[in-house]
């Protein structure tokens, strides 16, 4: 039996009536409730140090960080197993997680400046031309000014009650990208503008400083019977009817832990070979311990002021595996206590019969042998996010080979990596295909 193997990169209307529920009151918010509706006592996006550099190496569109968090670690949620809402077990299919963009305030989430760019729903920032995008996970749907709804379908059944639990609302994602614009006045300011300055009221443009403006990004609140929601489709900027009722979670890159911005020299990754065939194998083969290889290439250019390494300021490269194959990677112990991944899993492990099981894909770096785990999805902890070789950094330019100059004061590198199928510790062998993806990162450390 033989197994296929892929490694793919990639480098980095109208107002509704509402949703009808039921005349009966039949969810109830649970004692002792718990007031989560205030700026500061969300959750914090984790998305750590952002820096932007020339238009160069990073023109508008270009991706500068991103994260993926949920609300077990909001301000007011030390208990991720703590009951919110109780409903009827008939109320399945009628309960509701509701979210929307902070849509009143010019850098909470009133103006998609992503969509001037053809990039759309991503939203001014207290960071001067960086935009977020928000995505609700189980449902995939992004965030907008505009309420929606998705059915909650995680819950706990006690006798003839559900309840939902912190624990049950969706993981959030969270990207950021280069924007060309500013914002203007928006419904409100409450971090500040001027119009004669449109940065007023944000970051500095020059100088390193930290994501001190409270105002959130989105907020995610609760629907059921007898538990209102503000009127799904209106606009978040007009309709926040039940804000002071202490049910809003805030999400914000102004919620501890903080975000940053500074302007260093750095590099980015300019193409990467996008489809990675490795020899096929058999169970037996891979029972055995054999392995299959296939080498890549990543083109690098660097700012000559950059400085390749993986500490605080320095340069460094990784490559991210996508967050479904994280969370199948913390389950199978592949996972290290700083976050890096050692081994690759196929998109549908586990849940698509026709995808082998009990292999992976390790890493390594093609000039010295070097081992490398891959970035994994950990969250930044005080502004600092997971660094140095455990977390799946290394230094930009480690084996890289000089590839010469087409601009002053930038210069060209080529890194070749190697792809290995390979048996998981402790894993049986099932036969079936391997079709992986990973994404290229060049990030300041």
């Amino acid at each position: 039996m033989k197994l296929i193997s892929l490694l793919r990169l990639a480098l980095l209307g109208s107002l509704l009536a509402g949703i009808g529920l039921p005349a009966a009151a039949r969810c109830t918010r649970v004692s002792p409730a718990i007031d989560s509706g205030c700026n500061a006592c969300g959750v914090g996006v984790g998305l750590g140090r952002i820096n932007l550099t020339s238009t160069h190496l990073q023109p508008v569109g270009t991706p500068l960080g991103s994260s993926v968090f949920d609300f077990t670690s909001g301000v007011r949620y030390p208990d991720p197993n703590k009951v919110l809402y109780q409903c009827d077990a008939s109320d399945v299919g009628q309960i509701f997680e509701v979210f929307a963009t902070n849509g009143d305030d010019r850098v909470g989430g009133y103006y998609d400046l992503g969509v001037v760019d053809g990039n759309p729903n991503y939203y001014a920032t207290y960071f001067p031309y960086v935009g977020i995008r928000l995505t609700h996970l189980d449902s995939g749907k992004e965030f907008t000014r505009y309420w929606q709804a998705t059915p909650i379908t995680r819950y706990a059944t006690v006798g003839d009650k559900i309840q939902i639990r912190v624990k049950d609302f969706s993981p959030i994602r969270a990207d950021l990208i280069r924007i060309s614009s500013l914002p203007g006045r928006g419904a409100s300011n409450y971090c500040g503008y001027s119009a004669s300055n449109p940065l007023s009221g944000m970051a500095s443009t020059t100088g390193n400083s930290n994501y001190t403006c409270t105002q959130p990004n989105g907020y995610v609140t609760f629907q059921g019977p007898g538990i209102a929601s503000d009127p799904i489709g209106s606009d978040s900027a007009t309709n926040y009817s039940t804000w002071g009722t202490g049910r809003w979670n805030a999400m914000g890159m102004g919620t501890s832990p903080i975000s940053s911005l500074s302007y260093t020299a750095t590099c980015v990754a300019r193409n990467v070979t996008p489809l990675v065939i490795l020899p096929t194998l058999s169970v037996g083969q891979l029972t055995a311990g054999r392995t299959s290889q296939a080498q890549f290439t990543i083109n690098i250019e660097c700012d000559n002021a950059a400085v390749s390494g993986i500490s605080t300021n320095r340069t460094a490269l990784g490559l991210q595996v996508p967050y479904a194959s994280f969370a199948l990677a913390q389950k199978l112990g592949l996972v290290n206590a700083s976050g890096g991944v050692s081994y690759l899993l196929s998109d549908g492990y586990g849940t698509d019969s026709s995808v082998a099981t009990g292999v992976g894909i390790a890493l390594s770096n093609s000039s010295n042998g070097t081992p490398m785990n891959f970035v994994g999805w950990a969250n930044c902890n005080a502004g600092l996010c997971p660094q140095g070789n455990n977390a799946g950094w290394y230094p930009v330019l480690n084996g890289a080979s000089n590839g010469g100059s087409t601009t002053a004061g930038y210069t060209h590198y080529t890194t070749q990596l190697t792809a290995t199928l390979s048996r998981l510790p402790g894993q049986t062998v099932t036969a079936g295909k391997v079709d992986a993806k990973a994404y290229v990162w060049v990030k300041i450390q």
